[in-house]
């Protein structure tokens, strides 16, 4: 004690300035003390111990969350989805009703030759993916038939415009029949089945629309072969000679 009295009074001068600098004195003490406690207590077991104990729980815990995870979401517990097209909508309800499926309706679409009418023509999930027990699967139904269409106004355009409109609506382009016109390719009225169709008519998707088009020949007079007829009038007279 006698020396480090001495230690401090050779460096601050004076017993004063010891007296003024002994709280920073005693913090720096404090600190190091503190330090060289923090030091031995990772250095020591019950640090390793208690760092080994929390490691094993955090893994506990973590092993124990996915155990729950896979029991609730059934992982691994998964079902193939049956084919349900060309089904009616009744029948594949209570075909799916037996591995808990629920079949949900969401839309009625266009006529689809290839389905038969008001059965199941889209579905989703598709047939044979494998999802959880209770999924809901979600179909689109084919339409009764056909739906109708009003004709537009046809008159006095091109046959590639028209047939380009027809085919957006979809109609399908029948037959092609000319009549003497002035201008060529031009619509002059459409038919179906012989009769005259108008503007604003109904008719059935997928229906063929007859086209009847000018010939561009209506006023159309063609120049005399005026070699051909001088050539006429010479042959008889060049056979003569021979």
């Amino acid at each position: 004690m006698y020396f480090y009295i001495l230690f401090l009074y050779g460096v601050f001068g004076s017993f004063e300035q010891i007296y003024e600098n002994t709280p920073n004195i005693i913090d720096n003490f404090a600190k190091i003390n503190n330090d060289m406690s923090f030091t031995s207590f990772l250095k020591s077991r019950q640090f390793v111990f208690s760092l080994f104990g929390a490691l094993a729980v955090i893994a506990l815990l973590m092993f124990g969350s996915l155990q729950f995870l896979n029991i609730y979401t059934r992982h691994g517990d998964e079902i193939k989805v049956p084919d349900l097209k060309k089904m009616k909508a009744e029948k594949a309800m209570n075909l799916v009703a037996e591995n808990g499926f629920e079949i949900i309706i969401i839309d009625t679409v266009d006529f689809d030759p290839k389905y038969p009418p008001l059965t199941i023509s889209s579905q989703d999930p598709k047939a044979d993916a494998a999802v959880k027990q209770g999924r809901k699967i979600y179909v689109k139904i084919n339409a009764p038939g056909y739906s109708s269409v009003r004709l537009p106004n046809l008159d006095g355009r091109t046959l590639r415009h028209s047939i380009s409109i027809l085919e957006s609506l979809g109609l399908i382009k029948g037959q092609t029949k000319y009549e003497p016109d002035f201008a060529k390719d031009v619509v002059l009225r459409i038919e179906q089945n012989g009769r005259i169709l108008r503007a604003g008519d109904k008719v059935l998707k997928n229906s063929k629309i007859d086209l009847i088009l000018g010939d561009g020949m209506l006023g159309y007079k063609p120049e005399p072969d005026s070699l051909g007829e001088m050539y006429e009038d010479v042959a008889p007279a060049i056979d003569s000679i021979f």
